[in-house]
């Protein structure tokens, strides 16, 4: 039995001469599925959130909001952390194909890796930004979870730890924010020297 196979030569692909195509690289993947796990707890999150308050006529009682507190238990400080390492990938993989050391490397491979990468990092402050309005609801739904109801301290620690929670993940989200603010400004400076 014969199939069409080519043999295999000594000739690597067309690839130029430095070894790098226009195709997508591990360094470039990596914050996808993160931005896209984060985005599935997020999805989860309302999805479930959204169920458990189906045919309540309000947010009438401490129950309802604690509900809400429970559903952004996916917002802590591993999200953003996770998120961060996914923004220093975009701007250590930006740093490479900006600076073109190789003088073999072509410049429009390069400006697709930084078009890419900018585009990654779009999504990736998206995901920063959703994360930040969830902390927000977080911090508002802790409070509200207690705040009539006349709870004693005890009743409050939760309620505090997701506080605490909250506003570690809001300055690890800001981090991110600004350093992918520095990424966008630059590869907009660098794709557009390029034209």
């Amino acid at each position: 039995m014969t199939t069409d196979v080519d043999a295999p030569s000594n000739e690597p692909a067309s690839r130029g001469d430095s070894g790098h195509d226009s195709g997508w690289e591990l360094p470039e993947l990596a914050p996808v599925f993160i931005i896209i796990s984060v985005g599935l707890l997020a999805i989860g999150a309302g999805v479930a959130t959204a169920l458990s308050l189906s045919g309540q006529a309000g947010f009438s009682s401490g129950l309802d909001w604690a509900l809400v507190t429970s559903a952004l238990q996916w917002v802590d400080p591993s999200t953003s952390t996770m998120l961060l390492l996914s923004a220093a990938l975009i701007w250590w993989q930006y740093g490479t194909w900006s600076s073109r050391q190789d003088s073999a490397l072509s410049n429009e491979v390069a400006d697709v890796h930084v078009a890419r990468l900018r585009s990654i990092a779009k999504w990736n402050l998206a995901a920063f930004v959703v994360t930040i309005a969830s902390v927000i609801l977080l911090i508002v739904a802790a409070i509200l979870q207690h705040a009539f109801s006349g709870d004693g301290l005890q009743e409050w620690a939760g309620s505090i730890q997701a506080i605490c929670t909250g506003l570690g993940t809001l300055l690890l989200s800001l981090l991110g924010v600004v350093g992918l603010r520095r990424i966008l400004v630059a590869s907009r400076e660098f794709l557009s020297d390029e034209t």
